[in-house]
């Protein structure tokens, strides 16, 4: 059978039930859906295992995160694949706005609202073939714009389709007798995690609480200029407070 490139207009030859192949005229790579031929890129990973480790290591020690996490937590596997998804340009006025769909039904955290440098797309290549890590799409075309419609995008507007495979670290890790997971975008570094040891928030809210119940009573029972003593004195227990809880939680 033919179909016509995306790109250049030309007539490529594919064989029946082929889904990947490039234009012999523009070497555009072209992705056959059953419902669409669009454009094939991959996504150019910046980062090894290894920084990728060093930026779960970082965000696990940061402000989100519970105390100690980073040097608790015990990586329990660890996957690169290259991810599906369906990416859209579509016109707003003036200007153009970039939704995401995933291709493959995996329940990956943050995925929809990645930030993707198009700058760092190539052309899907013959070098690509029967690379394992590379995963093939399950969700057809038609059902990401199904998807779109639920999100209220019109769908007409839509200037530029193309399936683009996402390089990504998965990498999961026990806490505490409990398993967790996360995902490094190899194109930035970024980390996608929907469940994670997180801060406890009741320590923080009880100091407050606390400290405010207190500025009161002192407001209330204290004449100027002695009520802005007791201010500087309560203040500075808060803050000693508060830095206890910051370090142990």
């Amino acid at each position: 059978m033919e179909i016509k490139c995306p790109q250049c207009g030309a007539d490529v030859k594919a064989i029946e039930g082929q889904t990947f192949l490039t234009c012999e005229y523009c070497s555009s790579a072209i992705y056959i859906d059953k419902s669409k031929i669009v454009f094939h890129y991959m996504l150019k990973s910046t980062i090894d295992e290894v920084a990728a480790a060093a930026s779960l290591r970082r965000w696990m020690a940061g402000s989100s995160t519970v105390k100690g996490l980073d040097k608790e937590a015990a990586i329990s596997g660890k996957e690169f694949v290259y991810f599906p998804i369906w990416y859209f340009k579509i016109k707003q006025g003036e200007k153009e706005a970039i939704k995401i769909q995933p291709a493959l039904p995996a329940p990956l955290p943050g995925i929809r609202t990645m930030v993707i440098p198009a700058g760092d797309f190539r052309f899907y290549g013959q070098e690509d073939a029967g690379n394992p890590a590379i995963k093939d799409p399950t969700v057809l075309y038609s059902s990401a714009v199904e998807w779109l419609k639920k999100e209220a995008v019109d769908v007409s507007n839509i200037t530029q389709s193309a399936l683009v495979h996402i390089p990504l670290y998965i990498f999961h890790y026990n806490y505490k007798n409990n398993a967790y997971t996360a995902i490094v975008d190899g194109s930035s570094g970024k980390i996608m995690a929907s469940e994670y040891p997180s801060k406890q928030e009741m320590p923080y809210f009880l100091v407050g609480g606390g400290a405010a119940i207190i500025f009161f009573l002192e407001g209330m029972s204290m004449d100027f200029p002695q009520v802005l003593g007791a201010y500087i004195i309560t203040a500075i227990i808060v803050v000693i407070a508060a830095v206890f809880v910051a370090e142990r939680v």
